[in-house]
């Protein structure tokens, strides 16, 4: 398990508008090994700031613990990432950094904290104000379906998508290829981006070996080629017991289905 909790389109295509976010390895967290994806498109809508590596990737935290003084490290839980929407304010995650799978409804008291790093928001924080989890999943963990769609507002603020750019979700993903993820073990400052090749789990799940991603990253995000997302840090044991072993849901036309709940058709 990577992370905790705290208390009409078919597929085979990608759900895109428009470009991705820039991507790279987080200044101060640890070099990617292996090879590297293909550099990123531009951010969508607007280009990165300097200096922020992963700006449409960001840390889940407890409301309750981001104060007046912004996010600290040891309150983040859970990773996610901006999808590129036509309204801009949609993230993607884990099932189950919002949802227990025993029949109770997906929790909405968290924020979201793109590019965060050092004890920095430099995008702000995001309010959760709504959420997609499918039904299967929230009646009995269905490992199959541990993916979430979060909408994502902050007062006085445009579309989150405008500042940070956005990926496209890849349904149907095939048998995964060579992938970047990107995710922040609990209580760091800074996101890890290792890469590596995924191979099909049975026909429901991707597997990744050797990525060592610890607690903290379930929900962050399988980038191929930098800019699309064919999975997230889940699924089968919620994400892998191991750090040695990492899983996500295969993203089909259930994922696509369940997007559209949020953003329409």
């Amino acid at each position: 398990m990577r992370g905790r909790l705290a208390g009409a389109v078919t597929a085979g295509v990608v759900v895109c508008l428009a470009v991705a976010a820039a991507a790279g390895t987080a200044s101060g967290s640890p070099a990617a090994a292996g090879p590297q994806p293909p550099a990123a498109a531009p951010a969508h809508r607007t280009a990165a700031p300097t200096g922020v590596a992963w700006p449409a990737v960001g840390a889940i935290f407890d409301a309750d613990d981001v104060g007046p003084a912004g996010p600290a490290a040891d309150g983040h839980f859970c990773s996610g990432a901006v999808v590129d929407t036509p309204a801009g304010d949609t993230v993607v995650t884990a099932a189950h950094c919002v949802a227990d799978g025993d029949g109770t409804p997906a929790r909405t008291d968290i924020v979201f904290v793109p590019g965060y790093h050092d004890g920095i928001a430099p995008f702000g924080v995001w309010t959760v104000r709504d959420s997609a989890v499918d039904q299967r999943w929230l009646d009995d963990a269905d490992p199959d379906l541990d993916v979430a769609f979060l909408t994502v507002g902050r007062d006085g603020a445009g579309p989150i998508e405008d500042l940070t750019g956005g990926y496209a979700l890849s349904a149907d993903s095939g048998d995964g290829g060579l992938v970047q993820v990107v995710g922040y073990p609990e209580g760091a400052d800074d996101p890890v981006a290792p890469t590596g090749f995924a191979t099909r789990f049975g026909p429901t799940q991707l597997r990744l070996v050797g990525a060592d991603l610890p607690g903290g990253t379930s929900g962050g995000p399988w980038l191929r080629g930098g800019t699309r997302i064919v999975g997230v840090t889940g699924g089968y044991q919620e994400g892998g017991v191991s750090q040695d072993v990492s899983y996500a849901s295969h993203l089909d036309a259930d994922t696509v289905t369940l997007l559209a709940t949020l953003t329409g058709p």
